[in-house]
């Protein structure tokens, strides 16, 4: 699918894939262009591993081809679907390295992400706190399109952003609030 790391590999110099071109195909032409290196850049962020994070963002916009009529937001859609593909990895990662340890083998671990200290304190906060603060301040995406995403009202996101500031500057400052 891709001819190096970040383009979109179209059928000839201009002409998007058949499929693509009826469903709207300049339009998600363009939204690959312009998103797939910021969408890859925050599931690395996310993940520490470049070399996943691009898989993170291919199998999102794979993901939003499929539904491409349907979705109001596209580039909103796309950071959130890679949040959850993010956290799937993660799963994986945590299933896989308990199978091998019950197993005995000692494997290679994965190297830290980029900040590891500041995905460390993301990573403690709650749930919900967590995807809300990474759709907002990692993503760019609004309060009202966060909502729209998680089926919450605005209000919620809001405490959630503002539950998750609070918590992050209290264990930046070594107190639990």
């Amino acid at each position: 699918m891709t001819a190096e790391v970040g383009q979109l590999e179209l059928a000839g110099p201009s002409r998007p894939l058949d499929g693509v071109n009826s469903l709207g195909g300049e339009a998600f032409t363009h939204l690959y262009r312009t998103q797939f290196g910021p969408l890859s850049g925050y599931a690395g962020s996310l993940t520490g591993d470049p070399t996943v994070a691009v898989d993170i963002a291919q199998e999102a916009f794979t993901r939003l081809l499929a539904k491409w009529r349907s979705v109001r937001d596209p580039r909103a859609w796309l950071f959130f679907v890679a949040t959850n593909l993010t956290r799937d990895h993660w799963r994986s990662v945590i299933r896989d390295r308990d199978v091998s340890e019950r197993a005995g083998a000692d494997l290679t671990r994965t190297t830290p992400a980029v900040d590891p200290w500041l995905r460390d304190l993301v990573e403690r906060l709650p749930q919900r706190q967590r995807q809300a603060i990474l759709l907002h301040y990692y993503a760019d995406i609004s309060v009202e399109e966060i909502g729209r995403l998680l089926r919450v009202p605005v209000g919620t996101v809001k405490r959630r952003l503002h539950d998750g500031r609070r918590r992050l500057a209290a264990d930046l400052q070594g107190v639990r609030p």
